[in-house]
């Protein structure tokens, strides 16, 4: 059985998402899509005002059986168990630029501010040695702001990952950033939304890292091997087809305009 770790590279737990249900979901995934070898991990996209993470190191966030604990060696991640299996959860963030664009920040407790422009928020990261993406989201990549990714991407220096998410759906044409001639890096992650049932996509699109990473410091070797990371990695599972995620994002606009106590 080939050992490797299986990883949601956007996962967000929402203020009234069922973090079992999300757990004991991602599981399942990871084990159906990509085998009984593979070793579950998500990997946190906090947006500013969410701290779920900080919640079940507190023991504030509970899931009903599972046992949640931190890393004592390694701070930026959590081990969930069952009893029978387990998975990893790593902290990161969601920042938003001051373009409106997104820059996921990953295996990092710390919190990056929104608002500042794409290319400090990049250098930032970059000293600060924390993995950035730039994820795919529907609509932010068209227009001015997509003239600012691509400008981004072909400017000299090093260039951030990109993230690809499972609500873009099959069919649609491939953004030009992800094809083979850019050379470019792409991870891909689920991306659950504030919406009832989302958690059931956790652990259903991501992508494969060979070995595993080191069980007592899953969060540092993650951040180390992404920032090394010059292959693109096996992907697993798979995107919405174009009518789920049409339904999703009806979903998503009912719950903005009912507000947040949706």
């Amino acid at each position: 059985m080939t050992k490797c770790a299986a990883i949601d590279g956007h996962v967000h737990i929402h203020p009234r998402s069922d973090l079992a249900r999300l757990l004991n979901a991602a599981l399942g995934n990871v084990r159906h899509h990509a085998g009984p070898g593979a070793e579950p991990c998500l990997l946190l996209t906090e947006t500013s005002g969410t701290f779920a993470f900080d919640a079940i190191c507190e023991g504030t966030r509970r899931a009903e059986g599972w046992s949640l604990e931190r890393h004592a060696s390694d701070p930026a991640a959590i081990r969930a168990d069952n009893g029978t299996d387990g998975l990893s959860i790593i902290a990161g963030q969601q920042i938003v630029t001051r373009e409106r664009l997104e820059v996921l920040a990953l295996a990092t407790c710390h919190r990056h501010p929104d608002g500042a422009p794409l290319g400090d928020t990049l250098a930032a990261l970059r000293a600060a040695r924390v993995p950035a993406v730039l994820p795919w989201g529907l609509g932010k990549w068209m227009g001015q702001r997509g003239k600012i990714i691509a400008e981004t991407l072909s400017g000299a220096g090093p260039k951030p990952l990109l993230g690809d998410n499972k609500g873009r759906p099959r069919g649609w044409p491939t953004p030009g950033a992800f094809s083979a001639d850019s050379a470019c890096i792409v991870l891909p992650g689920s991306d659950p939304l504030p919406i009832p049932g989302s958690e059931e996509i956790a652990g259903s699109y991501g992508f494969l890292l060979d070995p595993p990473l080191d069980p007592d410091r899953p969060a540092a070797e993650l951040s180390e091997r992404l920032l090394a990371l010059d292959t693109q990695p096996p992907t697993f599972g798979s995107r919405m087809g174009p009518f789920e995620a049409a339904r999703v994002q009806v979903a998503l606009r009912r719950h903005k305009k009912a507000g947040p106590a949706a």
